[in-house]
C-alpha cells in the first residue's frame, strides 16, 4: 500500500478496481486490513479505497488530538487527492460514527453508506464500558492488552490474525485512545433524520448489542434498509464477507440505477429490486 500526504499526515492507502467508488472506514485500534476479503470481492466491479486512519496501521501519527470530525476531514481530503468526487462509505462498528458525521457534514461527497454492526452512539453500559476500558488500556500504552482481544475475535484463521496483528501493532496507541474517547462522547442520534442519503444497515443475527444499535438507526434514518446475516455475531468483515459483498453490490447498483438519468424511466429498477435478489440468498435475511 502506498503513502500519500493528506491534511498534514502521511496516510497508508490502497486503491483497486474501477467503477462506483467505495471507501472503507475501520474502527479504533485495528487497521484497514480487516476489509481485505470485501475489498478483493468488490474491486472486481467497483473502485475500492482502503486506508489506515492517522495513528493506525502503517499511517503516520500526529500531535493533533484524533476526533471523529478530524477523521471525516482526512477522508474527504484523501478523496480530493485521489480525484474521487463522491463515494459510498462502508464502515465497520465504531467507524459508523465517522460515516454518519461524513454524510451529515458533506452530503455532496458521500452518496450513502453501508454500516456493518453500526451505531449512532455508544449506548448501553456494555458498549460504554468496553470503550472506557480500551481507553484506559491505551492510556497505559499497553498495546497488546488493547489489541489482542480485538484481533482475536476478528481473525477467522491464524494467517489473518498474524497479518492483522502486524498492521495493528504498527499504530500509535495514543491515537487509539483518542478514537475510543471521541466515540464514547459522540452521538448522532438527534441528527439522524437530517441524513438524506440511503443507508444499508447490516447486522449479525447473533449480535444482541448490534440489534439494539440497529433499532436506534432504523428509528432515526429516513432512508434505510436492513439485513441480518444468519449465524454471525458482530465480526462481519472477516466472517461474512461473501454475503455482504453480494448484498452491497446489489444495493449500490439499485441506488445508482434509481439516479441514472440516461435510462428510460420505465426501465428504472425499483428500490426493492436488490431486496428480491437478496431474499434468494440463504445467507441473508432482509428486514424492510
Amino acid at each position: 500500500m502506498p503513502m500519500i500526504h493528506v491534511n498534514g499526515i502521511d496516510l497508508h492507502y490502497h486503491q483497486q478496481g474501477k467503477g462506483v467508488p467505495i471507501v472503507f472506514l475501520h474502527p479504533p485500534c485495528i487497521g484497514s486490513r480487516v476489509f481485505t476479503y470485501l475489498r478483493n470481492d468488490l474491486s472486481r466491479d467497483h473502485r475500492t479505497l482502503l486506508f489506515d486512519f492517522r495513528g493506525h496501521g502503517r499511517s503516520g501519527t500526529s500531535r493533533t488530538n484524533l476526533s471523529i470530525p478530524l477523521l471525516v476531514e482526512d477522508t474527504r481530503q484523501l478523496m480530493d487527492s485521489l480525484d474521487i468526487s463522491s463515494a459510498y462509505l462502508c464502515a465497520y462498528s465504531v467507524a459508523s460514527m465517522v460515516a454518519l458525521e461524513a454524510m451529515l457534514t458533506h452530503p455532496d461527497r458521500f452518496r450513502g453508506a453501508v454500516l456493518l454492526g453500526g451505531m449512532a452512539e455508544a449506548s448501553g453500559w456494555k458498549t460504554k464500558a468496553k470503550l472506557r476500558a480500551a481507553g484506559v488500556a491505551s492510556r497505559m500504552r499497553a498495546k497488546d492488552l488493547v489489541a489482542v482481544p480485538i484481533l482475536w475475535v476478528n481473525a477467522d484463521n491464524s494467517q489473518t490474525l498474524k497479518r492483522l496483528r502486524g498492521e495493528t501493532l504498527a499504530g500509535d496507541v495514543a491515537k487509539w485512545r483518542d478514537f475510543f474517547e471521541s466515540a464514547r462522547r459522540y452521538s448522532a442520534v438527534s441528527r439522524l433524520p437530517d441524513i438524506k442519503q440511503p443507508v444499508l444497515l447490516v447486522c449479525g443475527e447473533r449480535d444482541s448489542l448490534g440489534k439494539k444499535d440497529m433499532r436506534t438507526l432504523q428509528e432515526g434514518l429516513p432512508h434505510d434498509s436492513s439485513a441480518f446475516i444468519p449465524g454471525v455475531k458482530h465480526f462481519l468483515p472477516t466472517y461474512a464477507a461473501d454475503p455482504i459483498g453480494d448484498l452491497m453490490r446489489g444495493w449500490i447498483s439499485a441506488q445508482e440505477g434509481l439516479h441514472d438519468d440516461r435510462r428510460d424511466p420505465d426501465e428504472q429498477p425499483g428500490p426493492e429490486a436488490w431486496i428480491i435478489e437478496a431474499l434468494n440468498d440463504p445467507e441473508v435475511t432482509i428486514h424492510s
